[in-house]
């Protein structure tokens, strides 16, 4: 694999006077102030440690795997290794729990995609381009509700599948195939963060063997089907790494019934159960509404890129805006499959969209017949409608506990209390349990989990993003994991956790509708082995008796 350069390459310009600052010095500035950017965008992650429950769910399965447990046994989850890797190296690193060093290193890592997507729209167009793409991307991560700042995976993911993108625009620039190698692994290594990176190998797949032989006529089926498997290659070849990964550790099975099997229940219970539409118009039309500049000069370029496309006379046209535009089209299937619609969904949607939108900003202000005050009210437009967003939603964050007691939204906030009660009563390795949707209280105990299970959805069948978890005539009971309670109580028959916390009583994360009491065989083993020590903040808080 060729080790991809960083970024910063000097960009081909022809100067026939000397200019006070070179190009490349101009190319660090510009990347400079990007840098700049996403670092001030970003600085309520600096001081809240946990911005979105998620956040202490990769957090605690991290600390399994630091612990020295294995993937898929001591924890489990639906997803792929990829987040948790990502976590645990930083851990590893910087110190149990350091969420300070996981939100600086996402806010480079933020900064090194917008780079990618400088790359790719420099490329594609011009130097203009590359970097409105670069300042659209680090802009616009940040403008939606407050926990779309939050390390989620769908960030993580974005570069390496950015990554994948250009080396297939370099290909097309030089036909050197270890670029599509490159491509292809890291395709790969975004798969492995999440599955719906996987509609990438569709696109890829459309633009070579469809698109570019048949409507841009740029060559043939047969020389688009060798790169086209060149790329499939070095996919494959992550893939199968990972799986001779999972085969040494012995959990290949637990890796296919958790993360293949139950990805495939989590997308049918969210289809089964969620108003699409409905979630669809408030939840994708508040994003639309949150990153308009995006959309106004993005669905434009797509427009007219489309209308291009279906006339006969192609020669001339380069295939990358078209791979961009397939690029941003495909990616609207990950983000409604399932139906749920989640703020970090949409994440998937900006490095296509800011590179078109870039585009079509920048071929207007080519245009020779635009006025000098026509091109100053466009700037004025690209401008404002960067800044007034940033701004409402950047200080929107600094007040944002009282914006989630505003509107009843869970607010991790609201789980320190009942990690700081834990903590002060008991040892380091004292192991418990939180009965709940609660993950933060782990994070904020520092408190080993004592179970495989950090949220009880797999018990409950609680149907997460889904109406039906505040409606308490909806029985979630045929949605639970099977096999799931034999393994919850062999956890806690090994663990034997010193606190057993029960947050239904506060209705944390709506887990109101299942209390400990609605499942006779764990009230038993309550009262068997624990004591009711005090209701705090709207948590049980059962300690063991043995440790009385």
């Amino acid at each position: 694999m060729i080790q991809p350069t960083l970024l910063l390459d000097k960009p081909m310009v022809f100067h026939e006077i000397p200019h006070p600052m070179s190009s490349r010095s101009k190319t660090y500035l510009m990347a400079l102030l990007v840098l700049v950017i996403v670092l001030l965008l970003r600085s309520p992650a600096f001081w809240t440690p946990i911005l979105d429950v998620d956040e202490s769910q990769f957090a605690g399965y991290a600390n399994a795997l630091l612990d020295g447990g294995s993937p898929f046994l001591s924890s489990v989850d639906t997803k792929p290794i990829g987040i948790y890797i990502f976590f645990s190296v930083i851990f590893l690193l910087f110190g149990r729990n350091n969420m300070f060093a996981v939100h600086l290193i996402t806010a480079i890592w933020v900064w090194i995609t917008a780079l990618y997507c400088y790359r790719i729209g420099r490329t594609i167009h011009n130097e203009r381009t590359g970097w409105l793409s670069a300042i659209f991307y680090a802009v616009f991560t940040v403008t939606y509700i407050p926990k779309f700042i939050s390390t989620s995976i769908i960030l993580v993911l974005m570069l390496p599948l950015t990554m994948s993108i250009y080396y297939i625009i370099k290909w097309e620039q030089d036909r050197d195939i270890h670029n599509l190698f490159n491509a292809g692994m890291f395709f790969g290594i975004a798969c492995l963060f999440k599955y719906q990176a996987g509609i990438n190998l569709i696109l890829v797949g459309i633009y070579f063997l469809f698109l570019a032989p048949h409507y841009l006529k740029e060559s043939g089926y047969r020389q688009r089907f060798r790169p086209f498997l060149i790329f499939i290659i070095g996919g494959t070849l992550v893939g199968f790494i990972f799986f001779l990964y999972l085969k040494y550790l012995g959990i290949w099975d637990a890796f296919f019934f958790w993360s293949i099997l139950g990805s495939n229940a989590y997308i049918e219970a969210g289809i089964t159960t969620s108003d699409f539409f409905s979630r669809l118009l408030v939840r994708g039309g508040s994003f639309m509404a949150s990153t308009l500049l995006l959309w106004v000069f993005g669905i434009r370029e797509v427009v007219i890129l489309s209308r291009r496309l279906f006339k006969d006379e192609q020669s001339g046209r380069r295939p990358e805006p078209y791979l961009i535009m397939l690029w941003f089209l495909t990616s609207l299937i990950p983000v409604a499959t399932g139906g749920r619609f989640f703020g970090h969904y949409f994440i998937q949607l900006l490095p296509s969209l800011s590179i078109l939108a870039a585009m079509g900003i920048s071929f207007m202000m080519d245009k020779p017949l635009l006025s000098s005050i026509s091109k100053k009210r466009l700037y004025a437009i690209v401008l404002v409608g960067m800044l007034f967003p940033a701004a409402g939603f950047t200080t929107a964050r600094i007040y944002a506990d009282k914006i989630y007691a505003k509107v009843n939204e869970d607010n991790p906030n609201s789980y320190r209390p009942l990690g700081e009660y834990i903590k002060e009563r008991t040892e380091k390795h004292d192991t418990i349990f939180v009965w709940g949707f609660a993950t933060p209280v782990y994070f904020f105990a520092n408190r080993p989990a004592a179970s495989r299970f950090l949220w009880c959805d797999w018990l409950t069948g609680r149907i997460a993003g889904s109406p039906t978890a505040k409606d308490d005539l909806f029985d979630t009971t045929k949605y639970a994991t099977p096999g799931s309670w034999d393994m919850f109580f062999a956890d806690l028959k090994e663990n034997k956790p010193v606190y057993f916390v029960d947050t239904s009583p506060g209705n944390y994360h709506d887990y109101g509708k299942y209390p400990v009491s609605g499942y006779p065989k764990l009230m038993a083993y309550l009262n068997d082995n624990y004591t009711l020590e005090s209701t705090y903040k709207g948590a049980d808080f059962y300690r063991r008796k043995d440790e009385n």
